[in-house]
């Protein structure tokens, strides 16, 4: 078995820029850390994600063909869980370089929601929806069954495993029960019913003596964690207002010290406990409020051992960095959470257009997210998108700026740079536009191929449609040099247009599929051409007479990106089949530099940082950096 189909490993490979976790609103979102190492462990749709807090060492694990509902690190650090939406567990090395796979079994018979290890790294609790068995204790080698697991009517959404003999689990479900196990084997010693609404989130201390849940009923319940009695039935402030006024997801004790603990939730803020009642003799030492729009719910909270201090997830991904006492948010760090359609290079820094609409920057080696706050309703929308839909393209205006377009048709100017946000909020178009082009030299004319037409664009602040020509066929990409637009369409030809007017002044043969990517190159001798059909042509500039073709047809499925290094020598092509090439252009039948199993689902994007590192983006929603060549 090919180990390449369950992570990618390359020593092209520079650097690795994860998505952030799937999230849903209303629903708690189980991440956990490296027991000795600064990392973050989650699941993005199918993928296991390691996202480091202090380095880019990222790692994406492939193995999982449904959804992954959760993944926790062994104590020992060597080995992750991960459970999916199918009902399978699967056991992966972390410190072996091929990150073999230990156990593969279906151990319920609906998703995963949960993950817990015991202290000797030996057995895993797990816990999500099933027919009858929705929770269940596993050894980590064998997948052979624990003792049997009873107690729950619905979908257990949480459990917890004691870190210190004697061993324990607790768990908690949609049933609004809280189930105490006593083993191994575990058996059900006694269920707590204090919980009116569904039970989001139990965790144990990290010496075990308490347990604490949390609930939708806003409710905090705190255990004994060797008999599972309940301690405190209602843990709750003094002042009823200074209570959490919305669900409650998450909860978290300080790894250091088990008298205090951290909960999040859907009211915006984090607050930190304590149980042996602050100077006021409240239980409540600080309450600290994230922002005020639906995206800011908290859906998770942990306290890592190698952090800092605790660190809290907003519903729209945002990673909040918390100060130890909860006096203030130190810094937050955004990622993707939905595929990358598009990529360009603006100056140094990539852009990046997502499927949900929003747009990012990586600067500094992390992502940053871009704002468009002339757009109050997409501001109020959980994910805080940029376009009203899908980007298209995004393409450079001029060493800060760019422009995006999307399926709300319209198109707009960003200002880049540190503060990332946009100068308005766009000009609408005739038709749905599928990409952008402009001249190097122009840094405020956009070329626009939508549905309906070529749309030449200002994307100044003040942007307007300078021009439009509706046509008969379907444009599905566009480039521009500083003489030519060329077109290509749905049908394979490819058309000339006056830069200005952007009358028609030349036909050529069509290619034998759709036009789907076109760059000219740098020195704006050659232009690229990659089509639906697999094939990559190049034509010479100004007479399109044909240089290359049916040479360079390596890819397996249509073309989707093409890129010019900036001295005009090779070009970086990629499909949907997952693969890049690196062509010479000078040296046309020599191979190809080859990468395969670069993005799960199709590469999309592909777009050269000078002459050494090229960048690729997918559907996976991550972006890779390589040094492709080793001249």
């Amino acid at each position: 078995k090919d180990t390449m189909a369950t992570f990618l490993s390359n020593a092209s490979l520079v650097a690795r820029y994860v998505p952030g976790p799937s999230m849903e609103r209303g629903h708690a979102l189980n991440i956990y850390a490296h027991p000795k190492e600064a990392k973050l462990i989650y699941g993005f749709g199918k993928f296991v994600v390691v996202k480091s807090l202090d380095s880019t060492d990222h790692f994406v694990f492939r193995g999982h063909k449904y959804a992954v509902g959760a993944a926790q690190f062994s104590p020992s650090g060597c080995w992750v869980a991960s459970g999916d939406a199918g009902g399978f567990l699967k056991v992966w090395a972390w410190d072996n370089p091929e990150h073999s796979i230990k156990l593969d079994v279906q151990a319920l018979g609906g998703a995963v929601l949960d993950v817990a290890w015991d202290a000797d790294s030996k057995r895993i609790c797990i816990c999500g929806d099933g027919k009858g068995v929705v929770s269940k204790c596993v050894m980590w080698d064998t997948g052979n069954t624990v003792g049997e697991m009873v107690g729950h009517q619905k979908k257990a959404l949480t459990c917890a495993y004691k870190q210190s003999r004697p061993y324990r689990i607790f768990t908690g479900s949609e049933d609004y029960r809280v189930v105490f196990y006593k083993g191994p084997p575990f058996k059900m010693d006694h269920s707590c019913t204090e919980h009116k609404n569904y039970v989001n989130c139990i965790r144990f201390s990290a010496t075990g003596d308490v347990a604490v849940s949390v609930g939708s009923d806003k409710k905090i319940v705190v255990y004994d964690g060797a008999e599972g009695a309940v301690q405190v039935k209602d843990f709750k402030p003094k002042a009823a207002l200074k209570h959490h006024q919305g669900s409650i997801y998450s909860v978290a004790f300080n790894p250091e010290d088990a008298d205090f603990f951290i909960t999040a939730s859907a009211d915006k803020t984090v607050k930190l406990w304590t149980r042996s009642s602050s100077s006021d003799g409240s239980p409540l030492v600080t309450s600290l409020a994230i922002g005020k729009d639906v995206a800011d719910m908290q859906n998770a909270v942990l306290w890592p051992p190698k952090a800092p201090g605790p660190l809290s997830l907003s519903l729209d991904g945002t990673l909040n960095f918390l100060a130890p006492d909860l006096s203030k948010v130190e810094k937050t760090r955004r990622a993707p959470r939905a595929p990358i359609s598009a990529l360009a290079m603006v100056g140094d820094t990539p852009v990046v257009g997502c499927n949900d609409g929003t747009v990012f920057m990586i600067q500094e080696d992390d992502w940053v997210k871009c704002v468009n706050s002339f757009n109050k309703d997409l501001a109020k929308q959980p994910q805080r998108p940029c376009h009203a839909g899908k980007i298209t393209a995004v393409v450079a205006l001029s060493e800060t700026t760019f422009a995006t377009c999307g399926f709300d048709d319209k198109v707009k100017p960003c200002g880049g740079g540190a503060a990332a946000e946009y100068l308005s909020d766009g000009v609408a178009v005739d038709g749905q536009p599928c990409a952008l082009a402009t001249a190097g030299d122009d840094a405020t004319t956009v070329y626009a191929a939508t549905t309906r037409g070529v749309a030449k664009v200002s994307a100044a602040a003040a942007s307007s449609v300078l021009a439009f020509e509706a046509t008969t066929y379907d444009p599905t990409a566009i480039a521009v040099s500083s003489v030519l637009v060329v077109v290509g369409a749905k049908d394979g030809t490819l058309r000339a247009l006056d830069p200005s007017s952007l009358a028609e002044t030349k036909v050529l043969p069509a290619h034998r599929g759709e036009i789907t990517a076109l760059t000219f190159a740098p020195d704006g001798q050659t232009l690229a051409v990659g089509d639906a059909d697999r094939d990559i042509k190049l034509y010479a500039v100004p007479d399109f007479s044909v240089t290359l073709q049916s040479l360079w047809r390596f890819h397996t499925s249509r073309v989707t990106a093409l890129a010019w290094r900036p001295d005009s020598k090779f070009l970086a092509s990629t499909a949907s089949d997952e693969s890049i090439f690196v062509w010479n252009a000078d040296k046309p039948s020599d191979p190809p530099a080859k990468f395969e199993f670069t993005h799960k689902d199709g590469v999309t994007g592909l777009a050269w940082q000078g002459q050494d590192f090229l960048l690729s983006v997918g559907n996976d929603a991550n972006a890779l950096k390589w040094k492709p060549l080793s001249d």
